[in-house]
């Protein structure tokens, strides 16, 4: 009653503004209390999730079959179960019929924490008992429209209203930008220590492949369409190679296959390809051992063969990347998987030489290339030298890449800044510690401008008002420096609730914003994949239902291809039993080689494809077709059309043709 008395007392000078008020403070009022129920039981809202789960089944559920019925999938539920075990609130069992797996249920103990609980849901069912049908309509079209509006709404909240009591003032918002018809949109899914996939190592084959397709699914409704999955994350392998052995991350074991056996790249690749989306094959240039002493080592890794290859630095073994042997090795490898592999891109991280790394520096602290210095320097500084060893590396990889197949794309993630402007007046107004260019020895300016990569991702993991090196000063220099390559930014959504600007809700959205001013930026990365399992401060609503709501097409690369596909070809089937007509979509040559096929609904029977976004992408397949179902609304309301045009491999569009039209007849 205090929560009413204090909204009906107040004077208001419209019913916006009081809706505006009586949304923050109900939803300030129900996070007190669950928050409080919460920290008297010291649980997180995910351990709270599972045990609604356990006793909503209440009979006993293996960890995979939790996962399964959770509505945003998280690939570390083990360990949140293993949290409520140590709590009490669960127990384990052995599952009677596969051995591998272990049952949980939940525990008196629990069921009396849920029953905390209860009075807010007998509330809410008194609450709409005493509603109509048609209050009941309202109610849910009103939550409908708040949810899928809500990071707009709390950009609006949070500038004009809650900034005296945020102890970090906020950036203005910026006004929200339309929709590109082109975007890159992907996010990085990171294999090594199993930050994101497989969730854990020696995961069985059938839950390492749910696991994956579950994730492509998720990203897929958040509208992205791409992954760049880490495949070689320590000279080691996700697939058969013939150089280098199965990854620990994987199997366990450091060169032991999957059993049963099957290819976890083709796998990924095929299931990546069937949802539209274009799979980017992420690789470690220069990390061979990831922690020495701790690491899987198999008995043929390439350390072994060639020790005279790498060098120790901190904990880590690597390759040197001054040693030429070295560089035709990495090469060889980055060839093959290009050569045996269908992926739309080769990428490489920010670690080149290693980041702590101090030029000069006592034993210990400066990379111990000395030797190779010595052999191969030719009168360059050390650092010319090492910097020329990386340009070497990503001139013959870049060029390798096309030899083999000349769609596949080479990009680059960087570290943010390349130079701080007091070095060099054509670095950032930052001022970091640590420089692309001078510490990990990666000039990726000149890679930009030699055209030797074809897209480049700096990795902003920064908000607006870093100290050091700010996200909007950063986004605009990258966004001048791309020269004619396609530039996509990297931004660390794994950063949510880290300190007072990242539970900032509007940050990532506010990013987004101000990365879609500038035409020379193309597209997002995000670090990384199971960031989004519990949708950190509704961003994955976000951008389901705002920013990544119509599908993007991925921008085409101009001086890879610019050659348009052939119109596609059609035949249309109608069906009188099901009221719908399809339109089975195929090559209009043999010739062309397609990613699939655009869908553009308009109200007229003409279609401007530059001026509106696709409504759909479907993948190609020698049986693609688009369906439409007519129902009442179609046959007393506005006529709909059709339209679809063939996406190319590398994302150049055909001419429109007309498909169908919703009020059909046959």
């Amino acid at each position: 009653m205090a929560l009413e008395n204090e909204i009906n007392q107040r004077k208001f000078r419209t019913e916006y503004q009081k809706a505006r008020i009586n949304i923050i403070y109900t939803y300030n009022w129900l996070s007190e209390r669950i928050d409080s129920i919460f920290d008297e039981w010291e649980i997180t809202p995910r351990q709270f999730n599972i045990l609604r789960i356990l006793r909503g089944e209440g009979k006993p559920l293996s960890t995979l079959q939790i996962r399964q019925r959770m509505l945003d999938k998280m690939s570390d539920t083990s360990r949140i179960v293993d949290r409520l075990l140590k709590k009490g609130l669960v127990k384990k069992t052995p599952n009677g019929e596969d051995r591998r797996l272990v049952d949980v249920v939940i525990t008196p103990k629990g069921r009396k924490l849920l029953e905390k609980i209860d009075p807010f849901e007998d509330g809410a069912d008194k609450i709409m008992a005493s509603l109509s049908e048609e209050e009941t309509k309202t109610l849910n079209g009103l939550l409908d429209k708040l949810r899928n509006t809500m990071t707009l709404l709390l950009a609006v909240m949070f500038t004009g209203i809650a900034l005296s009591a945020s102890a970090q003032p906020l950036q203005p918002s910026l006004p929200a930008p339309s929709q590109p018809k082109y975007e890159f949109r992907a996010a990085w899914v990171a294999s090594v220590e199993n930050i994101d996939w497989p969730s854990k190592k020696g995961l069985p084959v059938d839950s390492q492949k749910v696991e994956f397709t579950r994730l492509l699914d998720m990203h897929k409704r958040n509208g992205f369409n791409a992954v760049v999955v880490q495949i070689r994350p320590a000279a080691d392998a996700f697939f058969p190679s013939p150089y280098e052995p199965w990854s620990e991350w994987l199997t366990g074991v450091q060169g032991k296959a999957p059993s049963p056996y099957y290819d976890p790249l083709e796998f990924m690749i095929e299931e990546t390809h069937r949802r539209g989306m274009e799979f980017h094959a992420w690789c470690n240039p220069y990390r061979a051992v990831k922690t020495i002493g701790r690491s899987s080592v198999a008995p043929d890794h390439i350390t072994r063969q060639h020790p005279e290859w790498f060098v120790r630095f901190e904990n880590t073994l690597y390759f040197d990347p001054g040693n030429k042997e070295v560089q035709e090795y990495v090469t060889r490898v980055i060839r093959d998987i290009v050569h045996r592999y269908d992926i739309d891109a080769l990428h490489f991280d920010d670690y080149f030489y290693p980041y702590d790394i101090v030029e000069g520096g006592k034993p210990g602290k400066d990379f111990p290339d000395s030797p190779t210095y010595a052999r191969y320097g030719n009168g360059l500084s050390k650092g010319d030298w090492r910097r020329s060893n990386v340009d070497s590396v990503i001139l013959h990889i870049g060029q390798a890449i096309k030899a083999e197949k000349p769609y596949c794309k080479f990009g680059i993630s960087p570290f943010a800044i390349w130079r701080n402007s007091w070095q060099d007046p054509e670095g950032s107004e930052t001022r970091g510690g640590v420089t692309d260019y001078d510490n990990l020895y990666a000039n990726i300016l000149l890679w930009l401008k030699q055209g030797w990569i074809d897209y480049v991702v700096p990795q902003i993991y920064f908000e607006f008002s870093h100290s050091h090196a700010p996200y909007g000063p950063l986004l605009d220099w990258w966004a001048r420096h791309s020269y004619g390559r396609h530039c996509y930014i990297g931004l660390g959504i794994y950063k949510a609730g880290e300190n007072a600007a990242w539970r900032d809700p509007t940050q990532i959205p506010r990013q987004i914003q101000a990365m879609r001013t500038y035409p020379t930026v193309q597209g997002a990365v995000y670090f990384s994949s199971s960031s989004f399992n519990h949708n950190p401060y509704g961003w994955c609503d976000s951008l389901r239902n705002n920013y990544y709501s119509y599908p993007a097409l991925i921008p085409p690369m101009p001086w890879i291809d610019s050659i348009r596909p052939h119109d596609p070809l059609l035949h249309t089937e109608y069906d009188p039993k099901d009221n719908s007509a399809t339109a089975w979509l195929s090559k209009g040559a043999a010739e062309d080689s397609l990613r699939g096929f655009a869908i553009y609904q308009s109200d007229s029977a003409t279609v401007d494809i530059d001026s509106i976004h696709a409504s759909a992408f479907i993948p190609y397949d020698p049986v693609a077709g688009f369906t439409v179902h007519r129902g009442p609304a179609e046959q007393k309301g506005p006529v709909h059309y059709y339209f679809a045009t063939a996406i190319s491999r590398n994302n150049v569009e055909s001419r429109p043709v007309p498909l169908l039209f919703s009020n059909f007849t046959n």
